[in-house]
């Protein structure tokens, strides 16, 4: 079957009926056109969609969020992140000095325990089908965390050294401003009772410190019931109780009796006044050796005020003697800050007697649970370590309570204010700078409090 077409020159003929062939010829060609007409299309348009996918552009790796440096001590974590954008996905590969760390694949990068061995430059190289890019490098600095078994007692000298008592190591150490620790008296985790140079010299359980006007360390050796003094050259004698002998016997030397003394202030002669915790009184050893009842009364635990002798107390525990004589307590089985006035007369600065919470007012509607240490700064603010609610807390001149730094609940985190985290703080004196040192009990470090609130590690 064949179309006849008109032959050159010539015209066709319109009037012309077609046989059946020519009929049947052309139908065919109008089904072959009708059949063929979608697949072009189909294919055309396939076509264009594969083009599309071909030409389109990828986009590489930029990043919008370098890594910062960090600044931790040992043991606290520490983590660098990036940000950045492209497609397809992007890879993470995060190097230390320029030296790839296996298995750091992630945006984040995070060191559980860092330790000073893991300070340098880390940077990230991200990558993806269409190039990559490295960051910039984030410094890691580790510092040496000076950490001590059970830290309670914290004072500072003239020259910046901190001096510790450790209760569970029965021991006392110095912390130079460079954070070298040395043991200054006693062995580390050996309990005893001996007077010596050094290391020869035993503890049992000590507790506050102080310095008295010569620049003799002295100590609550509370649980062997003695006062003892630390020289300049870590030579330790005993100056008054019987290591072992608990009582509540006032005289003279080694011939009176304490039953776990706890809290140290020292005045401007050379007295001691001492919180003898479980006797539930305020007890004074003058610089000839005597000692006396100052305030409570003795194996009576209460909560009353009035003249020191008619006074009570309830565990006793931090002291400190402010510039005019007034001596201010934390009396700790009364969740409470009492004060003793040159004129010995005890009152209630702030707190609750036997009310234990963790509420900022003014004077005795604020509320504490359990606090062990206290500290004046030289503006007239007490500062008291609220050892059950973690926290530390400032009571102004006027007697506002404020929670500076800590939240009620117990962790380890540097931060200001609630953001910091301690672990039964215990210890507390004041910087000249204003700051005040912390020993966190629990979390066996020490911090370093500003005025304002500020946390760090030291």
């Amino acid at each position: 079957m064949f179309l006849e077409f008109p032959g050159p020159g010539g015209m066709l003929d319109s009037m012309r009926p077609l046989t059946a062939s020519e009929g049947r010829s052309m139908r065919m060609l109008r089904r072959f056109i009708c059949f063929l007409v979608p697949i072009l299309l189909l294919t055309l348009g396939g076509g264009c969609h594969h083009s599309s996918n071909v030409n389109a552009a990828g986009t590489p790796p930029s990043i919008t969020l370098q890594p910062l440096d960090v600044i931790t001590v040992s043991g606290r974590l520490a983590s660098f992140t990036i940000t950045a954008n492209g497609a397809p996905v992007l890879a993470y590969q995060w190097a230390k000095d320029g030296v790839t760390i296996f298995g750091a694949l992630g945006a984040t990068f995070t060191l559980y325990d860092p330790q000073p061995a893991d300070a340098g430059h880390y940077s990230v190289t991200v990558t993806n089908d269409y190039g990559s890019v490295t960051s910039s490098a984030a410094a890691l600095t580790v510092v040496p965390t000076p950490e001590f078994t059970s830290p309670v007692g914290i004072v500072l000298d003239a020259s910046g050294n901190i001096y510790v008592s450790d209760s569970v190591d029965h021991a006392i150490w110095k912390v130079s401003p460079t954070k070298q620790v040395t043991l200054l008296a006693g062995i580390q985790g050996m309990a005893g009772s001996a007077d010596g140079q050094g290391s020869s010299a035993r503890f049992r359980n000590p507790g506050c410190l102080a310095f008295d006007p010569a620049g003799n360390l002295v100590v609550a050796d509370t649980g062997n019931h003695t006062i003892r003094r630390i020289s300049p050259d870590g030579t330790v004698t005993t100056l008054a109780g019987s290591p072992g002998i608990p009582g509540s016997l006032d005289a003279v030397g080694t011939l009176a009796r304490f039953n776990s003394p706890y809290g140290i202030a020292v005045d401007a002669n050379g007295g001691v006044y001492i919180a003898d915790s479980q006797n539930h009184t305020i007890r004074f050893l003058a610089v000839d050796g005597t000692v006396s009842t100052y305030a409570g009364t003795p194996g009576v635990a209460g909560q009353s005020n009035g003249s020191a002798s008619a006074a009570q107390f309830d565990l006793p525990n931090g002291l400190v003697l402010g510039p005019d004589g007034t001596l201010y307590i934390s009396d700790y089985g009364n969740s409470c800050i009492r004060v003793i006035s040159p004129n010995a007369q005890v009152s209630t600065l702030a707190g609750k007697a036997g009310t234990v919470g963790y509420f900022d007012a003014t004077g005795t509607a604020a509320l504490f649970n359990l606090p062990v240490g206290i500290a004046l700064d030289a503006t007239g603010n007490v500062w008291v370590t609220d050892t059950r609610n973690n926290a530390i807390r400032r009571i102004t001149p006027t007697g506002v309570v404020n929670a500076m730094a800590g939240s009620g609940l117990s962790g380890n985190a540097d931060g200001t204010g609630a953001t910091a985290l301690f672990n039964l703080p215990c210890g507390i004196t004041s910087l000249p700078s204003g700051s005040l040192m912390v020993a966190d009990t629990s979390n066996h470090i020490l911090r370093l409090v500003t005025p304002s609130g500020v946390v760090t590690t030291l």
